[in-house]
């Protein structure tokens, strides 16, 4: 069995999440159902382990949850302390259920005491983690551990634990990705564990397509471009990805992951990565644009979807049909294209990706929170 971590009675008890934690999970989730997103889909995916299992687990990994302690003399803590209910609530036409609203502002009510937590890493001495959070104990955080790491609300008092907990675990963790705060917290205290990172981005607005927003003027647009040297982006513009559309999609995601990552992921996971591009055709979650010799020259992917919630990842444009004024009309087209699955949609973009942000500014996205990504 693995061990895990509440060395005093003041420190959190650290646990994989059982099936009954999923209705507190839920409710932490669609607080922010944008941001939270991964997690709402890796849920979806997944699950959650029986508390009858947990006697068998030998490792960490899926969704994790910080408990506090509690004392009669207390009020009950909850998730992200300091945020009023309102301040994760989607303006733009997302709502809650009664059930999940009513859950979600216990989750979102103040702490009426602060806990201190362990100051910093350490190595030494384990005790048995328990099999499940006594009654004296209430989930205030949580985390996703597995080939990444996402955390979802990390309490202050805690952040050196649930450091810790990664730290410890067995799992190679490609990368850390989440609200910026959140994420930078983390690595600060495991910068000194995990090594140098490939690339650390500290600062990704976090944008949203407004439902009122229209496109209709850009989707409409013209795609002829008189003085392209290149063949011609095909009128019909942005479409969802054939089976027939393979060869050349996977050799647009290779150029668009070394353009924005820094390597070859052929050179790593050939066969992995072939299968996501396959995965996403066969799945409806790849919008690609040909030109006349029937090229993949754009295209845009629906990198996570639940519910009526998607986030774009993956968008490119060959760099012969740059400075065209081609990105604009394509993207709007697939956005169009999206919307009727995914209503609410967003992306993430780098702070010093200028023409990036200046793409999605110029289609009516608004940004609405702060992402950073670890990269391994």
């Amino acid at each position: 069995m693995f061990s895990f971590l509440q060395r005093s009675s003041r420190d959190a008890l650290i646990r994989p999440l059982t099936m009954e934690d999923r209705a507190d999970l839920e409710a932490m989730i669609n607080t922010d159902p944008v941001a939270f997103l991964y997690a709402a889909e890796h849920l979806d995916l997944f699950g959650l382990p029986a508390s009858s299992a947990m006697p068998a687990l030998r490792t960490s990994a899926g969704f994790m949850g910080i408990f506090e302690p509690t004392s009669d003399e207390t009020t009950a803590p909850v998730a992200n302390a300091g945020l009023e209910p309102e301040q994760h609530r989607r303006q733009s036409g997302l709502s809650l259920s009664p059930r999940i609203k009513q859950i979600a502002d216990i989750f979102l009510s103040p702490i009426s005491q602060a806990r201190p937590s362990s100051s910093e890493l350490e190595d030494d001495g384990e005790e048995p983690l328990r099999s499940a959070a006594p009654i004296s104990h209430v989930l205030v955080g949580a985390f996703w551990l597995g080939s990444n790491c996402v955390p979802l609300v990390i309490p202050d008092a805690y952040r050196a634990q649930v450091a810790t907990v990664i730290a410890r675990s067995s799992r190679t963790v490609a990368s850390i990705f989440g609200a910026q705060q959140d994420v930078l917290g983390l690595w600060e205290l495991l910068a000194p564990k995990m090594g140098k990172a490939l690339s650390i981005r500290e600062n990704q607005p976090l944008l949203y397509l407004p439902l009122d927003v229209s496109l209709e003027r850009l989707a409409v647009q013209s795609l002829y471009r008189p003085d392209l040297e290149a063949p011609q982006v095909v009128a019909g513009g942005a479409r969802w990805a054939r089976t027939s559309d393979r060869q050349s999609l996977l050799k647009a995601s290779v150029a668009m992951f070394t353009e924005e990552v820094g390597y070859d992921p052929m050179s790593r996971d050939p066969v992995g990565y072939a299968r996501r591009v396959d995965e996403f055709i066969r799945t409806g979650r790849s919008v690609v644009a040909t030109n006349d010799d029937g090229v993949v020259v754009f295209k845009a992917d629906l990198g996570l979807a639940h519910a009526d919630v998607c986030q774009i990842q993956g968008v490119w444009l060959h760099p012969a049909y740059r400075g065209f004024g081609l990105s604009e009309p394509l993207l709007a087209q697939a956005f169009q294209l999206i919307r009727p699955r995914f209503p609410h949609i967003s992306l993430y973009v780098n702070d010093f990706n200028t023409r990036a942000r200046k793409l999605y500014a110029a289609l009516g996205m608004s940004e609405e929170n702060t992402f950073a990504t670890i990269l391994f």
